[in-house]
């Protein structure tokens, strides 16, 4: 049937936060996005509006859903050093995970610290 979605939203937001986990915002293209969902441009930008909204949408859904600390950490870093000072939506988003990263054992600094170097290769 035409206009319905025939995708598991909650799989696609996943492995599109996977994917910008990865790369980060400005460098995941589209395409890199189509690649990692099986969507097609059209299904993304039909269901997310935009590059934007599926960012928004990906990064509330890990952070409400994924037991990858490692995946929200990234997706926090990501939030703070692309999208966080020109959305307000993602602004917030980022609060929220930082209140919840602070009810773990080490600080939100330490956990964010932790996880650039391990990114780098340095730790195990």
């Amino acid at each position: 049937m035409v206009g319905v979605a025939q995708f598991d939203r909650h799989d696609v937001l996943l492995s599109s936060a996977r994917t910008f986990a990865e790369h980060g915002f400005e460098a995941c293209s589209v395409n890199r996005l189509v690649d990692a969902t099986g969507l097609q441009r059209g299904s993304l930008y039909g269901a997310f509006g935009s590059k934007a909204g599926l960012f928004r949408e990906a990064f509330k859904v890990a952070t409400e859903t994924s037991a990858d600390r490692g995946l929200v950490t990234d997706l926090l870093i990501v939030a703070l050093r692309e999208r966080a000072a020109t959305d307000p939506l993602v602004a917030e988003i980022s609060k929220r995970t930082v209140a919840a990263m602070e009810a773990q054992p080490f600080s939100v600094a330490d956990q964010v610290y932790s996880r650039l170097l391990q990114r780098a290769g340095l730790t195990s």
